[in-house]
């Protein structure tokens, strides 16, 4: 015997949001209006809902609301069109949105199959013979069969929760630039290695100024995770310096031996903090840090350079 399965209380716009992580092309689906719900003899409506459904024979479907004024248009017109938006084609996504008495007015297109009307500049359109109208809830689905299909290579418009996104390829499909040259291996562009060669390579330029202060990378690395900081736990150290706790337990005796760090105990938890002298300590070395990764990023723009630290932060929240 089955288990009962549980009620659970269901949000809508809980349930909304969630289907918005689900990325959509955006569509205007057009067709006669031989119904008159309007004042003009044409319908036009903004759809995510437009998917494939078969290839032999080529159907698509696409759904709408059952409390759409256009609903009859749909539901008797013979053809329709899909016309799938481009990626600079917000405006016209908003237009057709919008209620309004006749959405064509000051609308470039042509006609198609049925006198479907085909809009100007779409990344692709397909013209469909209605085959079938199925419930679907709140929405009435609505199957047809794809007759004559363009497409102009031109990127698509996309949504994504709740904004419009434009796609572009993702890392996983490039090959190696041309830049690396014929000899290139897999790691010259391998994400792992090109963060930890980077790392390296800014280290290796702090090396020289860290041995003159007597402090060594590791012992660096726990100084300046207490930067700007009212103390961190032990655990909190290990994450910001990026070191295994017996690394970063032996370094915080030689640094409190030398007086620049001390443990502030209060009840079960310890934190570990900077003293006087070890912030007159760090304050020079972290101006010196600063200037080092102003001039390694002096290959970029002001806006390059934030967007890149900017995708570090989502890689690092992302594997966390």
């Amino acid at each position: 015997m089955n288990a009962a399965i549980p009620e659970i209380p269901f949000d809508p716009l809980a349930f909304r949001n969630a289907l918005g992580n689900f990325a959509t092309g955006v569509t205007i689906v057009t067709a006669k209006d031989t119904a008159g719900t309007g004042t003009n003899q044409y319908v036009g409506t903004t759809a995510s809902s437009f998917n494939s459904v078969s290839l032999e024979p080529p159907l698509i479907l696409w759904s709408i609301d059952k409390k759409a004024r256009s609903l009859a248009a749909y539901e008797q017109a013979e053809f329709f069109a899909v016309n799938v938006l481009a990626a600079d084609q917000v405006s016209l996504s908003n237009h057709f949105a919008r209620p309004q008495d006749d959405k064509f007015s000051g609308v470039d297109f042509t006609l198609g199959l049925g006198d479907a009307p085909l809009l100007q500049g779409c990344a692709a359109q397909f013209e469909c013979e209605t085959k079938y109208h199925y419930e679907g809830g709140d929405h009435i689905i609505i199957v047809g069969e794809v007759k004559r299909f363009t497409t102009s290579g031109r990127s698509g418009l996309m949504f994504h929760r709740g904004k419009y996104v434009v796609s572009s390829f993702h890392p996983c499909n490039e090959q190696l630039p041309a830049d690396l040259g014929s000899k290139a291996g897999f790691v010259d562009d391998y994400l792992h290695y090109l963060v930890g060669r980077s790392f390296n390579q800014l280290m290796c330029k702090l090396e020289a100024v860290l041995k003159s202060q007597g402090l060594d990378e590791h012992q660096y690395r726990v100084m300046a995770s207490l930067g700007g900081k009212d103390g961190c736990t032990l655990e909190e150290l290990m994450h910001n310096a990026i070191l295994p706790r017996e690394i970063v337990s032996e370094k915080l005796q030689e640094l409190e031996g030398n007086g620049w760090l001390k443990r502030d105990i209060n009840g079960d938890i310890i934190r570990i903090k900077l003293t006087t002298a070890g912030q007159a300590k760090l304050e020079p070395l972290l101006k010196m840090a600063k200037t080092n990764e102003s001039e390694a990023l002096g290959i970029f723009t002001a806006d390059e350079a934030s967007q890149f630290k900017r995708y570090l932060r989502r890689i690092i929240a992302w594997t966390e």
